[in-house]
Parts: C-alpha cells; sequence; structure tokens
C-alpha cells in the first residue's frame, strides 16, 4: 500500500468494526434499537447518553443555520456516538441518524464517565475515537477550502473500498455498499449535481462501472493516483 493509500485509510469517514474493546460496558445501561433513518439525537440537544454501536451504522452531521446538511462520518460497530459532549457544556456537538437499522448500547454520561475514571485503559479508546473524528474534520475543512471536486470523489471511493469491498482480480475491486449520491454530496460537501457529473466522467473514462447495484473499480490503483491528482 502506498503511502497515500495509507493517508486515506487513516482518515477513512467510515468507521466501522473499530479494534475496540467495550465488554466491560456491558454492566451500564441498555441495550436499544433503531430503524433505518431514525435520528438518535440532535445537533446542540443537551447530551444525557453516550452510545456504543453494536450494530449497524450511524450517520453524524451538521446542519447550517439554513437547512443544508454536512455529513461528518460514518459511525459503524464498535465506534461511540457522543462521547465529544463530555466537556463542561453537555450538548451534543453534531446530529446523529441511522444509516440503516441500528442496535446501540445507551450508557447515561454519568456512568460512562464513572466506567473510565475506573479503568482508565479505556480512556485511551475514547480519546482516540475524538482524535479520528477531529482529524478526519480538519482534513474536510481543508479539502473544502482547496481540493477539486473529482479527486475528492475518488478518494471517498477508495476509502469505500478499504472498508466494504471484495476483490475480483488484482485491479478489480467490487464494493459492497449501496450509497446514493445525495449522500455522497453531504459527505463531500458538495451538490449531487456535482457527484453526478463526475460520476459519469468516472464511468466513461472507464475507472469505475456499476455492475448490478454495486460500483465496480476497474484499477483501484489508477484511481487512487487520480485521488492525489490535483489537476482535475
Amino acid at each position: 500500500m502506498d503511502s497515500h493509500m495509507k493517508e486515506l485509510e487513516l482518515l477513512n469517514p467510515w468507521f466501522d468494526k473499530l479494534p475496540y474493546q467495550w465488554e466491560n460496558l456491558n454492566e451500564f445501561g441498555s441495550i436499544i434499537k433503531f430503524k433505518k433513518n431514525e435520528p438518535i439525537f440532535h445537533q446542540n440537544d443537551y447530551s444525557e447518553y453516550i452510545y456504543l454501536v453494536k450494530k449497524g451504522r450511524v450517520r453524524l452531521y451538521l446542519i447550517s443555520p439554513g437547512g443544508e446538511e454536512k455529513a461528518l462520518a460514518i459511525v459503524g460497530e464498535n465506534g461511540i456516538l457522543g462521547e465529544c459532549s463530555l466537556s463542561q457544556d453537555s450538548t451534543y456537538s453534531t446530529s446523529a441518524i441511522c444509516a440503516s437499522d441500528v442496535e446501540l448500547r445507551r450508557i447515561t454520561r454519568q456512568d460512562f464517565v464513572k466506567f473510565i475514571a475506573r479503568e482508565p485503559d479505556f480512556i485511551f479508546q475514547t480519546l482516540d475515537m475524538i482524535t479520528k473524528k477531529y482529524r478526519l474534520l480538519a482534513t474536510q475543512s481543508l479539502q473544502l477550502s482547496y481540493m477539486k471536486s473529482l479527486p475528492r470523489i475518488c478518494a471517498l471511493l477508495v476509502q469505500l473500498s478499504q472498508k466494504y469491498s471484495v476483490i475480483l482480480d488484482d485491479k478489480k475491486i467490487q464494493l459492497t455498499i449501496q450509497f446514493t449520491q445525495q449522500e455522497m454530496a453531504n459527505l463531500l460537501g458538495t451538490t449531487r449535481v456535482t457527484v453526478a457529473k463526475n460520476i459519469k466522467w468516472l464511468e466513461d473514462q472507464q475507472y469505475i462501472h456499476k455492475q448490478g447495484k454495486f460500483y465496480v473499480i476497474n484499477d483501484i490503483q489508477e484511481l487512487n493516483e487520480l485521488a492525489n491528482d490535483q489537476l482535475y
């Protein structure tokens, strides 16, 4: 894996199947379930709970004063939600909505703080999750300011392949997750029209094609090089 591919993996907005151990949290809180598209909490709401994702995926996003959505990350298995509200103001810094059917462990903020105070090894997992989100937010801010749309879309496709894909041969990779152009636009901070135009260009140039419901990346290395090319 080259350095740019490693960087994309480090800044991947899909936090899924994380290598954290949360079994000791099982004595706290309760299991709750949500359906796809159900909200879990809203930006600036009072933070009463911390959530551990047991199954499914949750989208974190911000809402502008004008009502536009900016997606930040997708949090999956072993990820936590609401940990950024452990500061003194005790409010959620983002909104969270289910990207699929979801099973969560819901723990009160007070119990979560007691837990990590009693077992400080888990502080490092919490700080690692916060750091990943901060690094991602900083990078997204930089990309929005200086990076063109096409390489950002290519980078997002490469990042998707790092989390949800099967290898077809030495070069081809088939994505195993479906997404809409609007979801991609929300994550990139651009418009659906811009995403559609660039996806069509990638198809016309045979970087990707659609096979059934899923996209196939025809040559992952070529797409990675395009993601790193600022001329487009």
